[in-house]
Formats: structure tokens, C-alpha cells, sequence
């Protein structure tokens, strides 16, 4: 499972940490193998989804 890193403008929100625990409970009660991937970056806007967004918002030619 790969968490979602905050981008500026976006209409969605990141899970809380308790919802996704609770998620990872419910797959492993049904027998479903799951990780959660680390996330790395978040604080300088440098996770995952988080540059191409930037870049792409950007104005500068």
C-alpha cells in the first residue's frame, strides 16, 4: 500500500495514520499479504507524486 503524499491543489487528503493501520488489519484478517510502503521526502515536498506536481504547476518556460 503506498500512502499519499499532500500536493498543493489537490482534491484529496492523505489517510490518517489509524485509518491505514485499520486497512492493514482487515486485509491481513482476510489472508491478503500487504506493506506499507515508507515514505521518505514529505517534509521538502520531494515524495513520491509530490516534484511531478510541482513541475507540472510550474510557470516558468
Amino acid at each position: 500500500m503506498i500512502p499519499l503524499n499532500p500536493t498543493p491543489g489537490s482534491k484529496w487528503t492523505a489517510s490518517r495514520r489509524e485509518d491505514e493501520a485499520e486497512f492493514v488489519r482487515i486485509l491481513e484478517s482476510y489472508g491478503v499479504p500487504v506493506t506499507v510502503r515508507d515514505t521518505r521526502g514529505r517534509e521538502i515536498d520531494g515524495a513520491c507524486g509530490q516534484l511531478a506536481a510541482a513541475e507540472k504547476g510550474s510557470s516558468t518556460n
